[in-house]
């Protein structure tokens, strides 16, 4: 077996429930990850401007993918971006807004290249809970009706958190109503980040592979949860989490020699390499 790439999910996976990660521990797998000269690259649902303060010191040398694959860098260099079609965007929009109850949705974010937007109306405690996941963060009015021209960004996401109550039928709601050129996948914490069908963190990977010649069993992924599955299917060596989402367990068969609160990922990786 010979890796050549390893990808990871943050929330859940390689990041701790207090939203850190073992950093000398880090430091001593990177060190043997660059000695073999093997490319690590982040995959995650939330904004790339966080991923990357969450790894400042080697920003420059490591590959991210955000908002579930619609975006990607190769440190700070923007490689590719999937944007949403404006008409889709102002039909799933009105979706969310007209479609279901005021006490339905805890939170909904639009999320960019450059930014994450979010409705100046949001009470401040919210907003804090946004910012947990995104570090770019501009309130904006008139959210309903938000273009990538009122806010001169490229807009590729639209996350909805839906409170416990019912949210399995509110998800089934949102899906069944999207437009048929986007999709919704889970992404954990009952959030659903809508974009562009077809467009996910496997295709991400896929783009980076072709950038450095990695076939798919030359991989390592990690993840825990809805999209992460495609990623974590497409290598013999995808694993999973033990509390991994149910979905994920039915077809991901490996899982982390650890859970996320103790280095799980990089205790995988130390036997993987």
């Amino acid at each position: 077996m010979t890796i050549k790439m390893i990808v990871t999910d943050m929330d859940g996976t390689f990041l701790n429930d207090q939203d850190g990660y073992n950093l000398a521990h880090f430091e001593q797998v990177y060190q043997r990850i660059q000695a073999k000269g093997i490319k690590f690259v982040v995959a995650s649902g939330s904004q790339y401007q966080r991923l990357q303060n969450q790894f400042d010191a080697i920003r420059q040398t490591i590959d991210f993918i955000s908002q579930n694959g619609a975006v990607i860098h190769s440190g700070n260099r923007l490689v590719d971006f999937d944007e949403i079609d404006p008409q889709d965007l102002a039909q799933t929009l009105n979706i969310i807004n007209n479609q279901f109850a005021t006490d339905t949705i805890l939170q909904h974010t639009i999320s960019g290249v450059k930014r994450t937007y979010v409705d100046s109306q949001t009470p401040a405690e919210v907003i804090d809970i946004v910012k947990r996941y995104y570090n770019a963060v501009q309130l904006v009015d008139d959210f309903a009706h938000l273009s990538n021209e009122k806010v001169d960004d490229h807009l590729t996401k639209v996350g909805v958190t839906f409170a416990s109550d019912n949210f399995a039928q509110n998800v089934k709601m949102l899906r069944n109503d999207l437009p048929q050129t986007l999709m919704s996948q889970n992404s954990g914490f009952n959030t659903e980040l809508i974009g562009n069908v077809g467009v996910n963190k496997e295709t991400a990977i896929q783009k980076l592979q072709q950038r450095y010649n990695i076939a798919n069993d030359e991989i390592a992924t990690f993840g825990d949860d809805e999209n992460d599955l495609e990623m974590l299917t497409m290598t013999p060596y995808g694993f999973a989490m033990p509390t991994a989402a149910p979905i994920v367990k039915a077809q991901v068969t490996q899982t982390t020699v650890a859970g996320n609160n103790d280095d799980g990922v990089l205790k995988t990786i130390d036997e993987l390499i």
